[in-house]
């Protein structure tokens, strides 16, 4: 399914494909990069908190299986010992305006 407003934009740029190509595959190559989108990578890599050893897993994107960093925290130098309580502290400061 095609957007009707990009249809004619869709069109040209099929033709123009077509006229630069210059084998079948080259053609097909150009046609599977108009039609089907490339994910963005993500900005920002994922990030988990062990609820029991703080310790924070990394994941370079959010589709990886695997962990690319472990972090370990050194020390809390607040009453707030955990990345997830520094967060909810901060959206609770914020419902309450602060």
């Amino acid at each position: 399914m095609v957007w009707e407003p990009l249809i004619e934009t869709l069109a040209g740029d099929l033709i123009i494909a077509h006229q630069k190509a210059a084998s079948d595959e080259e053609f097909e190559t150009q046609v599977n990069k108009l039609l089907i989108p490339i994910r963005p990578e993500p900005e920002f890599p994922e990030i988990y908190e062990c609820p029991h050893c703080k310790r924070l897993a990394v994941l370079a994107r959010a589709s990886d299986r695997e962990i690319t960093f472990w972090y370990q925290q050194e020390q809390a130098n607040t009453d707030t010992d955990s990345l997830r309580s520094l967060v909810e502290k901060t959206i609770d400061n914020r419902a309450d305006g602060i």
